[in-house]
């Protein structure tokens, strides 16, 4: 018996997901994390910045979905995103003591390439939005 799950077994219902967390010491010690910018992007990321920043380029990707949910949470550090001019990003969520905040210039009328929503929560930290250079 073959226990090994093939593309066209798994159910056509689920969603990819994808961690990215950041949990620093308070004292880094000049550590720095390599971040790649080529990479198939998920249908949910989870970002969660507990002393450390948590940073997702989705400008220079392999692969992502038209539509992309990303759920934020930078408890005293802070999330920051990335994306390609061009894309339509909806940003929303609460905040305490911190800040939402959408930089990325309004897409034209005409059907955007690809949507990101954001639900950010922020305690002492950002969520910030930005057009890659």
């Amino acid at each position: 018996m073959n226990n090994l799950t093939t593309e066209s077994q798994r159910p056509s219902s689920g969603k990819r997901r994808r961690w990215l967390v950041a949990v620093d010491p308070i004292f880094e010690a000049g550590r720095r994390g390599a971040s790649a910018q080529r990479w198939d992007v998920e249908d949910e990321l989870i970002a969660v910045a507990i002393l450390g920043d948590v940073t997702i380029d989705l400008s220079q990707t392999k692969s992502a979905p038209t539509q992309i949910v990303i759920n934020a949470y930078a408890i005293f550090r802070d999330v920051d995103v990335l994306v390609a001019a061009g894309t339509h990003v909806e940003l929303f969520g609460g905040v305490f003591r911190g800040d939402l905040r959408n930089d990325v210039p309004a897409p034209p009328p005409s059907a955007p390439d690809r949507m990101v929503r954001i639900h950010g929560h922020s305690v002492f930290g950002d969520v910030t939005v930005r057009v890659a250079n």
